[in-house]
């Protein structure tokens, strides 16, 4: 009896121990693989990601970052399949939150939060970046950006639109990207009324004024996530 109660504490010790080594390990492959993206030695840092998969085989973030690098590795020549890619781990992460009894928003990233000023009420309402908190507004964002460059605005505008009705909880950074993403697909659009929302809301919330026509989507995918840069062929790269 003595025995087997003092063997207890051991295995749940070395458990912990081996749980503590695996997240230590899990870490260090997450830090090799930026480095590797932002060197934009993009094969190898899918080789990485690949042997971080092996320990978290199903976290969103993971899946996420693995289609963005693959997508450079291939020379962004095929965005559609990344815009696939990125709904399916979408919906991953919202099944996850589902089932973790979490509310599903669209923006769930940790961060500074829009406090100031108000979107209105007359818009409806997204990057490509590898992120240590990954939201389903990243992966929203980052398609819309995709569509955008492909000039398909109806379908950016109707990833976007949402994203804005509830910009509120997303992170600042994520939230500035989706506004002016969303001002050059509206301008695009010839809509007036909801440039004018949108610039509204870029005043009050983030003291933005004189935004020119042309430069938003451009710099939302450049400073966003930077997949999609200027142009779907003329990448840019940001992992974190």
């Amino acid at each position: 009896m003595d025995s087997r109660d003092s063997s207890t504490p051991n295995r749940d010790g070395s458990s912990a121990a081996a749980a503590a080594a695996g997240d230590e390990d899990a870490s260090a492959l997450a830090k090799d693989a930026a480095l590797c993206f932002q060197s934009r030695k993009f094969a190898e840092c899918v080789d990485v990601l690949n042997q971080l998969k092996s320990k978290k085989e199903k976290d969103p973030k993971v899946l996420y970052n693995i289609a963005i690098a693959e997508f450079f590795r291939d020379g962004c020549s095929n965005p559609k399949k990344l815009l696939e890619v990125l709904n399916n781990v979408k919906k991953r992460s919202e099944e996850l939150a589902l089932a973790s009894g979490e509310q599903v928003e669209s923006g769930n990233n940790v961060g500074n939060k829009v406090t100031s000023g108000s979107k209105g009420s007359g818009t409806n309402g997204a990057n490509i970046i590898y992120t240590d908190e990954f939201g389903t507004s990243v992966a929203s964002l980052n398609m819309g950006i995709i569509w955008f460059h492909l000039h398909e605005y109806a379908k950016a505008l109707s990833i976007l639109e949402p994203l804005y009705q509830n910009i509120e909880p997303i992170d600042e950074t994520t939230a500035l990207h989706i506004c002016h993403l969303l001002l050059d697909v509206v301008l695009a659009c010839h809509d007036a009324s909801k440039s004018a929302d949108v610039l509204n809301y870029l005043e009050k919330a983030f003291g933005v004024t004189n935004v020119s026509q042309g430069e938003n989507g451009n710099t939302a995918a450049q400073q966003s996530l930077n997949v999609v840069g200027k142009s779907a062929s003329e990448p840019n790269s940001s992992l974190v």
